[in-house]
C-alpha cells in the first residue's frame, strides 16, 4: 500500500474519522467545564551553602551538599512542619473539619492534625532549582489566597524547625563537648600536680627552653672557659654568656611577678635559678677582668663538676620532661575542647539558619489546574487517533477497490488498460438508471 492508497481510504473513511474527532473534542470541552479549579502559590528559599558558617567559619563540603539539600527537601514535605501549619491555620478546631474527619476511615486514629497534615503535604511539593542553590516550595489549592497563605506559611516554619533542629544540636553537642572539656581539666590538673610533687622530690626546675639548670650552667661554663682560653679578646666593657642570661632572666622575673604572683612554684623556680646565674656571672666579671690561668683552671674544674651533675641528674630530667610534655598535651587537649564548647554555645544562640527568603509567594491569577488548551489538544489528538485505527480496521475487513493498485493487490494480476467516462458521475446514474428501465420494458414485451 503507497501513501495514495493510504490517503484514499482515510477520504473514503472519513465519516468515521470526523465524528470520533468531533465527539471526543466535545467531551473533553464538557468534562473541562466540571473540573475543580487548583491555583499554585510559589516560595523560594535560598541555601547559603556557598557562604562561610558565622561561628564557625566552616564552608560546606560538596560531598555533602546532595545529603543536606535532599534532607532540607524532605523536611519541607514531612509532618514537622505540616503539623506546624495545621497548628497555625487552625484547622483541628474547624468544625468542618471535624466533620469531615469524623467521616473518613481515619476516625478511628482519633489523630485529626496528622490526618490535616497528610492533606498538606499531599499538596506540597519542594525541589531544587537546577544550576542554582535555590529551593522552590509550592503548594495547590482550589482558592488562590488560600493557596499563597498556606505556601507562605510551610516556608515560615520550615525555617523555624530548621533554626530549633540547628540550636538543638548545637547545643547538643555543647553539653558533651563540655563533659569533655571537664575530663581534660582534671586531667591537665592531674598532670600539672605530678608535675609539681616530682619537682619537688628531685629539686630539678626546668626552664622554658625544656633544659635544667645544671645544663644551663654546664653550658655557661664552657662559655666562660672558651672565652678565657681566647688570647685576643678585649675584657674592657664585655658580657659573658652568664651575664647575658642574667639580664634575660632578670626581665622574665620581672613579668612573672606581675602575672603569677610571689607564692607560685614557677617564680620561685626562677628566683632559684637567679641566684645560680648571679653566682655564675659574678665568678665571670672576676674572670673577664683578669683572673688569669687560676681562673682557667678554676673553671675547667666548675666544669667538670657540672658535667658529672648533670650525667648523675639525667634519668630525673627525662622523666621531668615527660611530665612536661604530658602537661602541655593536656593542655592543648583541653583548650581544644573548651574552644569547641564557646564555638557550639555561640551556634546555639545564633539566628542563622544557613537560608533566607528569596521572595514570598502571591495569589495567582490564573488556575494551574486545569490546563484547557492541553486537554482539548490531548483530546483532539486522541479523537483523531481512534477515528484512524476505527477506520483502518473497518476497511481491512471490508476491503474495496477504488484504484488499478487495488485491483492489481486483489486479483494479483497487472492492469493492462483503464478505460475511464468522461461523463459526470450524475450522468453516468442516470444512463444506469434508464438503461436498467429499459432492460425491464423489453424483458415484460417478451413475456406479453
Amino acid at each position: 500500500m503507497n501513501i495514495v492508497q493510504f490517503f484514499r481510504i482515510l477520504w473514503a473513511r472519513r465519516w468515521i474519522i470526523i465524528p470520533a474527532f468531533l465527539v471526543c473534542v466535545a467531551t473533553a470541552t464538557i468534562v473541562v467545564q466540571f473540573l475543580p479549579e487548583r491555583y499554585l502559590a510559589t516560595t523560594r528559599v535560598a541555601l547559603n551553602t556557598f557562604k562561610p558558617d558565622p561561628v564557625t567559619g566552616q564552608v560546606m563540603s560538596s560531598q555533602f551538599m546532595r545529603a543536606y539539600v535532599q534532607t532540607q527537601t524532605e523536611l519541607i514535605e514531612d509532618y514537622a512542619v505540616a503539623g506546624r501549619v495545621v497548628d497555625e491555620l487552625g484547622w483541628a478546631n474547624d468544625p468542618a473539619n471535624i466533620a469531615a474527619f469524623n467521616a473518613s476511615s481515619a476516625a478511628g486514629t482519633g489523630d485529626i492534625r496528622r490526618w490535616l497534615a497528610k492533606q498538606i503535604i499531599a499538596n506540597t511539593k519542594a525541589g531544587m532549582i537546577e544550576g542554582s542553590n535555590i529551593l522552590e516550595i509550592t503548594y495547590t489549592d482550589s482558592s488562590a489566597e488560600r493557596a499563597e497563605r498556606i505556601a507562605n506559611i510551610i516556608r515560615t516554619n520550615f525555617l523555624a524547625l530548621a533554626l530549633a533542629s540547628k540550636r538543638q544540636s548545637a547545643t547538643k553537642s555543647a553539653d558533651w563537648y563540655a563533659q569533655q572539656a571537664e575530663a581534660a581539666r582534671q586531667a591537665l590538673a592531674s598532670a600539672v600536680q605530678a608535675r609539681t610533687d616530682y619537682v619537688k622530690k628531685s629539686g630539678i626546675v626546668l626552664t622554658d627552653t625544656g633544659s635544667d639548670l645544671d645544663t644551663q650552667r654546664l653550658a655557661q661554663l664552657e662559655g666562660a672557659s672558651a672565652l678565657a682560653v681566647a688570647p685576643q679578646m678585649s675584657t674592657a666593657g664585655a658580657m659573658g654568656p652568664a651575664q647575658l642570661q642574667l639580664a634575660q632572666l632578670d626581665q622574665q622575673i620581672q613579668q612573672a611577678a606581675t602575672s603569677l604572683g610571689p607564692n607560685h612554684p614557677a617564680f620561685q623556680a626562677l628566683q632559684r635559678q637567679r641566684e645560680v646565674y648571679a653566682k655564675a656571672a659574678a665568678q665571670e666579671r672576676v674572670q673577664l677582668s683578669g683572673g688569669g690561668g687560676g681562673g682557667r683552671g678554676a673553671i675547667e674544674s666548675a666544669t667538670s663538676a657540672a658535667r658529672a651533675r648533670v650525667i648523675g641528674n639525667r634519668e630525673e630530667v627525662d622523666r621531668l620532661t615527660q611530665l612536661q610534655r604530658d602537661v602541655s598535651l593536656k593542655q592543648d587537649q583541653y583548650m581544644k575542647a573548651a574552644q569547641r564548647v564557646a564555638d557550639l554555645r555561640l551556634e546555639a544562640s545564633s539566628d542563622d539558619t544557613g537560608m533566607s527568603t528569596l521572595s514570598e509567594a502571591t495569589a495567582p491569577e490564573s488556575p494551574y489546574y486545569p490546563k484547557v488548551p492541553l486537554i482539548i489538544g490531548g483530546a483532539a489528538g486522541l479523537g483523531l487517533g481512534l477515528g484512524l485505527l476505527v477506520a483502518l480496521l473497518v476497511e481491512l475487513l471490508a476491503r474495496r477497490v477504488r484504484s488499478p493498485e487495488d485491483l492489481e493487490v486483489a486479483v494479483d494480476a497487472p492492469v493492462l488498460g483503464v478505460v475511464q467516462s468522461r461523463a459526470s458521475l450524475s450522468a453516468r446514474l442516470r444512463r444506469a438508471y434508464e438503461h436498467a428501465g429499459e432492460s425491464a420494458d423489453s424483458h415484460g414485451a417478451a413475456v406479453n
